[in-house]
């Protein structure tokens, strides 16, 4: 799967809110009776997703990949939500972590940089 195309901002910003919603209902999927185990896979597995998809737009945007260690680095931050004896959110830690996301919504790629420097 190529996830270079997500570079560009509007693609970006479809393909994260959707990662967003993915990890949210499968945390909330935790009350209705689905193994924590299964819940933390899929979890996992489409935050790496966000993480690679955010890289390649961090990067079209001629920003610092460094940004990234928000979204690798959990912070205890904040309340604590315990969704079940194997599964804890830190909400102030979460929030932090999208910090990066945010910055790819708004940041302008490089064609819209080049654009902006020619105008001026």
């Amino acid at each position: 799967m190529d996830m270079t195309r997500y570079a560009d901002r509007s693609r970006y910003k479809n393909a994260s809110a959707v990662l967003v919603a993915v990890i949210c209902l499968a945390l909330a999927s935790v009350n209705i009776g689905i193994p924590a185990w299964l819940i933390f896979l899929v979890s996992v597995a489409v935050a790496i997703a966000l993480t690679i998809i955010t890289h390649y737009r961090l990067r079209d945007a001629n920003l610092s990949s460094g940004w990234l260690l928000l979204m690798i680095l959990q912070f205890g931050i904040g309340p604590t939500w315990h969704l079940s004896d194997h599964v804890t959110v830190n909400i102030g830690g979460s929030i932090i972590s999208l910090v990066p996301v945010l910055l790819g919504w708004i940041a302008p790629g490089r064609a819209n940089q080049k654009a902006e420097l020619e105008s001026a």
